[in-house]
């Protein structure tokens, strides 16, 4: 009897907030973080600085997306460094996202009860989103869209990063988790303990 009467107040007590949700704060500070930095870095970071050119060097040997936004021909060498930062980070970033869609369990978050059916159109959109912005497909330097997105310099930290980092590392890290929590046995279990409440 206890046993229903707390969980009864558990689905009727109020949702947290997203503010005191360690992880969405994390989040967003993450965020206007690597935005800051992008409207600080200099033009001549990689003439100036042997230690910028060889982190990007690096950065753009693990992820081809760097040499392919080198090639737009867009304000490169600032463009270059920023997105190696942006990837560097990413580890990061997957962190946080793992740890807000653990966290999420408790406040009902759609994907801890959803099929393989009703997932898959999700799945469909996180590998073209993907593909999309690793592939730079439809990214003509011609583009007025892609030159606010790579030459302003607001436009590149507050619209760029999401477009060609943000995105696909949160949405690829969103896929991965949930994955490996339904093949793990974890939500098809969590399905059927809500299907006996």
């Amino acid at each position: 009897m206890n046993e229903r009467i707390s969980k009864a107040s558990s689905r009727s007590s109020p949702k947290q907030s997203p503010w005191r949700n360690p992880f969405g704060i994390a989040l967003v500070t993450y965020y206007l973080v690597m935005a800051i930095m992008g409207l600080l870095i200099p033009d001549d970071i990689l003439k100036a600085n042997a230690w910028a050119r060889d982190f990007s060097d690096f950065m753009a040997s693990i992820v081809p997306q760097i040499d392919r936004i080198t090639a737009l021909n867009i304000e490169p060498d600032v463009n270059r460094f920023y997105f190696s930062v942006l990837w560097a980070g990413s580890p990061l970033l997957c962190a946080m996202v793992i740890g807000e869609l653990l966290s999420g369990r408790r406040r009902g978050y759609s994907m801890w009860h959803s099929t393989p059916r009703t997932m898959f159109p999700a799945l469909v959109a996180v590998a073209f989103v993907v593909l999309w912005s690793i592939n730079l497909w439809w990214v003509d330097p011609n583009l007025m869209l892609s030159r606010m997105l790579f030459s302003a310099p607001l436009g590149r930290s507050a619209f760029g990063s999401i477009a060609f980092s943000h995105a696909p590392v949160a949405c690829a890290a969103a896929a991965a988790l949930w994955l490996l929590a339904w093949c793990t046995g974890h939500i098809p279990r969590h399905i059927r303990s809500h299907r006996h409440d």
